[in-house]
């Protein structure tokens, strides 16, 4: 029984730190051209490094002590199944402010992947689109992903 809490321990971490890892190297990717791109600074260029050399170091040294017997069993897969059993579940609680944490954690990270990439770009558009309005808006107030408080004015517009 030990032995099966062990390998699922195992797994848990496994699974955890394959998607910190995973995380890292998609944003060491978008920190790479961001940095290219003048769009974003060498913090998170570092960061995303960082995070990808901990997590790759980590899985590397649990593998390294890890008895290979224990790679095939069960539990130890169980463990891993857990790692997104555990995501889908917090996807679907809500945050204080009544969204989703899932579709508000998919729409932040299409915000940060267009901010820190510069998908926008003036070129070709209609030139209006980075004005900024007389009135503040009330959602510039305080951090907000709702989408319709970002739409631009050009949008929908042929």
């Amino acid at each position: 029984m030990v032995d099966a809490g062990l390998s699922f321990g195992v797994g848990l971490l496994i699974g955890g730190l394959g998607l910190m890892l995973g995380w890292g190297l998609l944003w060491l990717v978008v920190g790479a051209i961001g940095l290219a791109r003048q769009t974003c600074g060498w913090p998170i260029f570092l960061s995303s490094v960082s995070s990808t050399v901990i997590a790759g170091g980590s899985i590397a040294g649990l593998f390294w002590a890890v008895d290979a017997a224990r790679l095939s069993s069960p539990a130890l897969h169980s463990g891993l199944a857990g790692v997104p059993l555990a995501l889908l579940v917090a996807s679907a609680f809500r945050l204080h402010d009544g969204r989703r944490i899932g579709p508000a954690f998919v729409e932040g990270t299409r915000l940060m992947l267009q901010q820190l990439i510069g998908g926008h770009q003036e070129e070709g558009g209609c030139g209006h689109c980075h004005e900024q309005p007389v009135e503040e808006h009330p959602c510039q107030q305080k951090p907000c992903f709702e989408q319709s408080c970002h739409e631009k004015p050009c949008e929908g517009k042929l």
